[in-house]
């Protein structure tokens, strides 16, 4: 992990969706890293992970999803800029994700970028030295759950939040 100098440690998370008779799901796992991150272990939380130096933001993301549910997914409504070269071997672009995120005060100093994405391949299967418990969660559980966070990885609360507030379900 990136952790050093007091520095923010980037993160993408992936709100992976899927409809069931007209009913929205997203998945969810329970986050396992007892010896790494024993403060968080044990909370619901949606797939995420560290954006490597240098990696591709999207790329992190696709990584960080396979690695922990064994699914594959594409990123819904993705906005991106053409990729700039105007130092010679400087590579750069913008993107638009659904929103950001940062831990501000305790824990670990994550910031970052939540995608809605969709599977398109893969079985799930956990990264058992991470999470747990994978499964799809019925939106109106998840407004549900937002009622005693507590149970929540606290970095996501917020973006479930938003999420949830963006479907008109709050």
């Amino acid at each position: 992990m990136l952790e050093n100098n007091n520095k923010s440690i980037p993160v993408v998370s992936a709100i992976i969706e899927r409809e069931i008779k007209g009913k929205k799901e997203i998945l969810m796992q329970t986050r396992w890293k007892p010896e790494n991150d024993p403060k968080y272990s044990g909370t619901i939380e949606i797939p995420a992970g560290v954006i490597e130096k240098y990696e591709n933001v999207m790329d992190a993301l696709k990584r960080e999803v396979k690695e922990e549910t064994g699914l594959e997914v594409e990123i819904r409504n993705l906005k991106t800029s053409k990729t700039y070269r105007p130092q010679g071997d400087d590579e750069s672009f913008a993107f638009v994700p659904f929103c950001g995120q940062q831990q501000t005060k305790q824990g670990k100093p994550w910031i970052g970028f939540v995608f809605i994405c969709e599977t398109i391949g893969g079985e799930i299967k956990a990264q058992e030295d991470e999470v747990k418990d994978i499964r799809w969660v019925p939106v109106e559980e998840v407004k549900e759950m937002l009622k005693n966070p507590k149970q929540l990885f606290a970095l996501q609360i917020g973006a479930l939040e938003l999420y949830v507030d963006c479907l008109g379900v709050l």
